[in-house]
């Protein structure tokens, strides 16, 4: 006994959210930048006081 099947497919229909996905992962790596850009200021402030401070006292 032998059965034999057929994949259902939509034809002329294409995935275009491939541009939009890019976009959007561009988008969200800028913005994890920019949020995460004053905690990285603060780091550096806080870096260059400590070492001034341990400068001063030597």
């Amino acid at each position: 006994m032998n059965a034999t099947t057929n994949e259902a497919r939509l034809a002329g229909i294409a995935n275009t959210n491939k541009t939009a996905e890019s976009t959007a992962g561009i988008r969200f790596a800028q913005n994890s930048l920019l949020s995460e850009l004053p905690g990285v200021v603060f780091g550096l402030i806080t870096l260059a006081y400590v070492v001034s401070s341990l400068l001063a006292l030597a």
